[in-house]
């Protein structure tokens, strides 16, 4: 058997960007032959603080910062949407299961006797 090398460049167009995603949700398959994944991360965020005050003057206005109330609004904030063609789903759907495996290897804790080292 004949082998040979083959290099495959990289490359990130310009609209490349990097999130951590928390979840995913996965539409499809469509008329046109697509399963779409929907990555997503779920934060919170304050969008306004409830701040105590009281006024000696017309004109000042003092703030009890140390008791504000923060309103906090949860949100899904949607990273990315990859679509993948139909007859890819399967082999990429393999290589992200062995993926969590490798990863739930690294969690179980080192195995100990008398010809092992942890």
């Amino acid at each position: 058997m004949d082998e040979k090398k083959k290099n495959i460049l990289h490359v990130r167009p310009p609209t490349f960007t990097s999130g951590v995603a928390t979840g995913i949700a996965i539409t499809g398959p469509t008329d046109d032959g697509f399963v779409h994944l929907h990555f997503f991360r779920e934060s919170q965020r304050i969008t306004h603080d409830d701040v105590p005050t009281r006024s000696q003057s017309p004109n000042e206005t003092e703030f009890a910062w140390g008791r504000a109330e923060p309103n906090i609004h949860l949100q899904r904030e949607e990273l990315a949407v990859i679509s993948v063609p139909m007859d890819r789903v399967q082999l990429m759907a393999q290589a992200l299961g062995r993926a969590a495996q490798f990863v739930e290897q690294l969690r179980e804790p080192p195995v100990r006797g008398p010809n092992k080292v942890a």
